[in-house]
């Protein structure tokens, strides 16, 4: 995967100027601030996701999937929240084999998201 992480663009991700509006009161400081938190997390997760996968730990994706969904709604990412949604979903309905597909099309988007 790539090495570089890109910053919100309001212009490509229409969602992330809403959630700055909506949900941080206007304040990109603070909007950065929380995004690069969880950039640091995104990292993390992608891993713990990967490995979840790996072992068959429905549960443990499921509880990764749903704290992603929340995450990346709250900054805006509406598409990869909804992927960590059907992750999140799927897991719950003990569909190992759609639950990772749908976590291998989460994964890029996390990745691109991570911390530099």
């Amino acid at each position: 995967m790539p090495s570089t992480r890109r910053e919100p663009d309001a212009e490509l991700e229409p969602g992330v100027a809403e959630a700055i509006a909506k949900r941080f009161g206007g304040d990109a400081a603070l909007y950065q601030e929380f995004a690069a938190a969880c950039a640091v997390q995104f990292e993390v997760d992608a891993a713990a996701g990967q490995v979840a996968c790996k072992a068959a730990d429905l549960s443990r994706l499921r509880r990764l999937a749903h704290n992603l969904k929340s995450a990346l709604q709250m900054l805006g990412h509406e598409r990869a929240s909804e992927l960590a949604a059907l992750v999140e979903e799927r897991a719950a309905a003990c569909d190992l084999e759609s639950a990772c597909t749908s976590w291998n099309s989460l994964y890029p988007a996390l990745w691109q998201l991570k911390a530099p």
